[in-house]
C-alpha cells in the first residue's frame, strides 16, 4: 500500500479498512505538513537538523491517529491511543497548526532522535477537541 497519493489523499484500501473497523472522528487530506528532524538516525542515515515539507493526510479514529505523507522517507505516525508510547507523544495546537512531537523509534525500533510533524489543518480547534476526547494531553496556544 502506498503511503499517500501525490495529492495527499489516503489510500482507498486504508479508508475502507478504517471505515469497516473503526469510526473516523477526523480526516484531513491534501494538507501541507512539515517534518522537522533533530539528531535523527536510521540505518544508513543521519541528520542533526533537517526540515522537509510535503503534502499528506491526517486521520483520527476512535482507536488511533495516522499522519502520512507522499515522501519516500516514510515520514509518518500510526499509533493507537492504548499503545505504550502514545503518552510520550507531545501535542500542541495553535491557530494554524497541530504539532506532534515524538521519538523516531515510534516509527521503527531502528530509528532514534526526535521528529516534529507540523500539520497545517484548517480547523485546529476541532482537531484539538478530538485529540482531547481520545485521551491526548494537548497544549492549546491562542497566539
Amino acid at each position: 500500500m502506498r503511503a499517500c497519493s501525490d495529492s495527499g489523499e489516503s489510500p482507498p484500501a486504508l479508508r475502507s479498512q478504517l471505515e469497516a473497523a473503526e469510526r473516523i472522528h477526523y480526516l484531513a487530506e491534501g494538507i501541507w505538513q512539515t517534518a522537522v528532524f533533530k539528531e535523527f538516525r536510521a540505518p544508513g542515515a543521519y541528520c542533526g537538523h533537517r526540515t522537509i515539507g510535503f503534502i499528506g493526510f491526517f486521520i483520527v479514529t476512535e482507536k488511533r491517529l495516522i499522519a502520512k505523507a507522499r515522501l519516500g522517507h516514510q515520514v509518518d505516525i500510526d499509533i493507537g491511543f492504548k499503545h505504550p508510547q502514545f503518552g510520550s507523544v507531545s501535542f500542541v495546537a495553535d491557530r494554524s497548526m497541530i504539532y506532534l512531537r515524538f521519538d523516531a523509534s515510534i516509527q521503527s525500533p531502528d530509528m532514534s532522535g526526535q521528529i516534529e510533524l507540523r500539520l497545517h489543518v484548517p480547523d485546529t480547534q476541532v482537531v484539538a477537541d478530538v485529540l482531547k476526547k481520545s485521551g491526548a494531553m494537548i497544549e492549546v496556544r491562542n497566539g
